[in-house]
């Protein structure tokens, strides 16, 4: 999953693990599939209250904030 678009994809490869995506944890595999519902790709709603969107938020935001750590040192 791509947490600062929302896209969701059904397999994860090196190519798309390079280009911004991430493997998503084994506890939101369930999420995740029923998302899909059989489909190879889906969009998450990033303004959801939804267990992807707010692991996506938690992402996006710790990216942030390493960022911030090494612009502060």
């Amino acid at each position: 999953m791509n947490p600062h678009t929302g896209h969701l994809v059904a397999s994860a490869d090196s190519q798309l693990l390079q280009a911004g995506y991430l493997a998503l944890p084994e506890e939101l595999n369930r999420a995740a599939a029923l998302k899909l519902n059989g489909k190879s790709e889906a969009y998450v709603s990033l303004k959801s209250g939804g267990r992807l969107a707010d692991w996506a938020k938690k992402k996006r935001k710790a990216k942030i904030a390493a960022q911030s750590k090494r612009k502060n040192r």
